[in-house]
């Protein structure tokens, strides 16, 4: 059998192949976040996710072949919807695993992969409410005209300096810590 997806087109947001097969975990092996699920490929899944903003990670089988994909997102969320910790820290998803689930579902995403966004930095210092610009430990990551989103917020990068100083065109609603993930997307809101 072809493993397709281990060489999936790199986009703005850089999914990553996780270690193992399965859907996505954390490091207890639990899958405990926010999701929905769709029917196609895994380039089909890949798509989704890069054009959903809050969209982290996806699991796929490893056909070309329509299936279903597991796709971690708060947009039209249908599973533990209120579990938002992996749409704001993906670093959290440690790897793909088929446990705990019933034998058929097992059987069924025992060939699949955990994809997860890599194309991210953390906050070097607070946001605070009404603030265009913000610190991240690694600026390199970002360009002018890049979406960008902090937990929930969604905005276009307007300036990047080198030393990691990032200006967006619309002020943040909410204040963020020092740490928060800064995610690069491909989507606008």
């Amino acid at each position: 059998k072809t493993n397709l997806t281990k060489q999936l087109p790199d986009t703005p947001k850089k999914f990553r192949a996780k270690p193992g097969n399965g859907w996505c975990v954390d490091a207890d092996g639990l899958e405990r976040s926010a999701r929905r699920f769709v029917k196609g490929t895994c380039r089909a899944a890949q798509n989704v996710c890069e054009s959903d903003p809050s969209c982290v990670a996806f699991a796929c089988q490893d056909t070309d072949t329509e299936g279903l994909s597991v796709i971690y997102t708060q947009t039209d969320c249908t599973s533990n919807c209120e579990n938002l910790q992996w749409v704001t820290n993906p670093e959290l998803i440690t790897k793909a695993s088929p446990e705990g689930r019933n034998v058929p579902q097992r059987v069924m995403w025992a060939s699949s992969t955990c994809y997860v966004q890599s194309a991210l930095s953390s906050l070097a210092g607070a946001i605070d409410v009404d603030s265009i610009s913000l610190q991240v430990q690694d600026g390199s990551l970002f360009s002018v005209g890049d979406w960008i989103r902090v937990f929930t917020e969604v905005k276009i990068v307007t300036e990047v300096s080198g030393s990691g100083r990032l200006v967006v065109a619309t002020p943040f609603t909410g204040a963020h810590q020092a740490g928060a993930k800064v995610m690069k997307t491909a989507a606008s809101p």
